[in-house]
């Protein structure tokens, strides 16, 4: 019996047996208005069935490749990856209130922060739910070691159960104590993150359908933001038009506030301010966030702000950040290799110009593997791979002169298909409109 039957039939408050039934925020989906702009774009929604599907079955395929008995998942991103299991996403990276044990042949026993175990009545693909054992110091105080240790035991007894004779449980992340518990029980531990980021690294074709969903809701938000823009508003008065117009849709939250005017846009990575935007100014931004469905969106964009002319500078850094752009997507074919496109890819001169501190990187449901460095900083963080149809690659670009004057952010997400590259954001870069080319 799943633990959405289970649920269902053992509930005897009325309002968690409702919650479990037919109010889940996966239930209800992203509503409107984002169902009738993905239908007017012409988009086909996922299904989410085989995207749970998809995803477990990667996940198991994983671990049984590594010969793993398990994987015991702390990082909410992956326990929503694998069993399609969210709550309080943001919370629960801070404090490992909930975590979940996939069998790599057995069931999934997912153990969510006390008083939530309804939320997986919709869930399928969960076979038990238990309440979490707190591990850190913040929940659990001077009770640590006592519940560790409860912890520690209730995992290794699964192991025992459902291991087929396996010790090497795979973790991701884990408080230390709960860590130093596990293996005191007799379990090995193996890096779990390596395991599920080369599961997530190829996208189904339900996945990818979320994402085209995720990335025309992010062009609208976009638009609404260009829409907005305007001299005398702050960068975090232009930066709330996104928050809010990705919440409508049914987002669920944007990694970071990269987005800077002015001055403030060299050197990059300086965060949305108090900042009053001027006639005239470049505004860029990153948008990171974590669209609807769970998917990520990761593009940049930079625009002038009101009707006075940026200056010839501006617009000769924004002609080499597109030419960094349009060339190295060209490079992004099934067989290429990460160090292939590390020493192919084109960047303005980098005792000239400032520059981002990667070529390309994996996106899915946030930043992924892989990372894919510039050629000076191959011998100390490179490493290699292989791309492969299904892969979801952002493009990076940041030209800033480092004598200064504003710099320039563009970054595009791209699908590998079996024949070459389809661009998922084919969004003008412009500096003066935005609108799809």
């Amino acid at each position: 019996m799943s633990a959405a039957e289970k649920i269902r039939q053992q509930a005897t408050d009325p309002l968690e047996n409702r919650a479990a039934k037919e109010g889940h925020r996966r239930i209800l989906g992203p509503g409107e208005p984002a169902l009738s702009e993905w239908a007017a774009a012409g988009l086909d929604l996922p299904d989410l069935e085989g995207m749970r599907s998809w995803r477990l079955e990667r996940t198991r395929a994983q671990l049984s490749k590594e010969g793993l008995a398990g994987a015991l998942l702390f990082d909410p991103l992956n326990i929503f990856y694998a069993v399609d299991a969210s709550n309080m996403q943001v919370w629960v990276l801070h404090n490992q209130a909930r975590y979940v044990f996939v069998a790599t042949d057995g069931p999934v026993v997912l153990f969510d922060y006390q008083g939530c175990e309804f939320l997986s009545g919709h869930n399928p693909y969960v076979d038990e739910v238990r309440s979490a054992t707190p591990l850190t110091y913040f929940l659990a105080g001077d009770r640590v070691d006592e519940q560790t240790s409860r912890f520690a035991d209730e995992i290794a007894v699964l192991v025992q159960d459902h291991g087929r004779g396996e010790t090497r449980l795979a973790v991701d992340i884990i408080p230390g104590a709960g860590q130093h518990a596990l293996e005191a029980a007799g379990l090995s531990l193996v890096d779990g993150m390596e395991v599920m980021e080369r599961a997530r690294a190829i996208k189904g074709p339900d996945e990818i359908a979320a994402m085209r969903c995720s990335v025309e809701a992010c062009r609208i938000a976009c638009a609404e933001m260009f829409r907005a823009m305007r001299p005398g508003m702050t960068e975090q008065q232009l930066w709330a038009v996104l928050w809010a117009e990705m919440i409508t849709r049914g987002g669920e939250w944007i990694e970071c506030r990269l987005l800077a005017s002015g001055q403030r846009t060299n050197p990059w990575f300086q965060e949305a301010s108090s900042r009053v935007i001027e006639d005239g100014d470049l505004v860029a931004f990153d948008t990171d966030l974590i669209g609807s469905y769970g998917m990520m969106t990761d593009i940049s964009r930079t625009w002038v702000c009101g009707n006075t002319d940026p200056g010839a500078q501006a617009r000769h850094v924004h002609d080499l950040a597109c030419e960094q752009l349009h060339r190295n997507i060209e490079l992004l074919t099934p067989g290429r290799t990460f160090h292939e496109l590390t020493t192919q890819a084109w960047m303005p001169p980098v005792e000239d110009y400032r520059h981002y501190s990667c070529l390309f990187h994996g996106v899915g449901q946030c930043d992924e593997w892989p990372v894919i460095v510039p050629p000076h900083y191959w011998e100390g963080s490179g490493y290699d791979g292989v791309l492969e149809p299904g892969m979801v690659l952002t493009v990076e670009s940041y030209v800033g002169a480092r004598s200064g004057g504003p710099g320039v952010k563009l970054e595009d997400q791209v699908l590998i298909t079996e024949n070459g590259y389809e661009n998922l954001s084919p969004w003008t870069l412009d500096l003066d409109v935005f609108e799809v080319l």
